[in-house]
């Protein structure tokens, strides 16, 4: 994830594994956080939630922007999660994951770039099922 990503009101949910948190952002810093553990259904809140993101490859980062009624009523109604102080939206780019290189990912799955003459073929078959038109 990059900074880029980040909006300026909105939160970012995180599923991994059997964790889902959501953390609340405003102006480049979490302001709330929130993990449910989906096995035990245990919630935490605050700096507890904090500890416990864990971000891997597996995991699944969805981020939302948020208008500025929306962004207000959210945190006024999640209050329990609010942090003490803000934390730098560093602490979350530094445990995301690096950027993926296209060339592993594709070698890793065994996929191959299609040539040319692939490309060819595909649409002479094509063409040729459909009648050439």
């Amino acid at each position: 994830m990059k900074r880029s990503h980040i909006p300026e009101l909105g939160y970012i949910k995180i599923l991994e594994g059997a964790n889902e948190s959501l953390l609340l952002v405003k102006d480049e810093k979490i302001i709330a956080a929130w993990n449910l553990n989906a096995e035990s259904l245990e919630e935490t809140h605050e700096n507890k939630a904090m500890n416990m993101i864990n971000i891997n490859p597996e995991s699944r980062i969805e981020v939302y922007q948020l208008e500025d009624n929306m962004f207000s009523t959210i945190v006024d109604l999640n209050e329990e999660c609010r942090l003490p102080l803000p934390v730098g939206i560093d602490f979350l780019l530094e445990k995301s994951v690096k950027e993926v290189n296209r060339g592993d990912v594709l070698s890793k799955y065994r996929i191959r770039d299609p040539s040319e003459d692939d490309i060819d073929n595909l649409l002479n078959d094509y063409k040729s099922k459909i009648g050439g038109r």
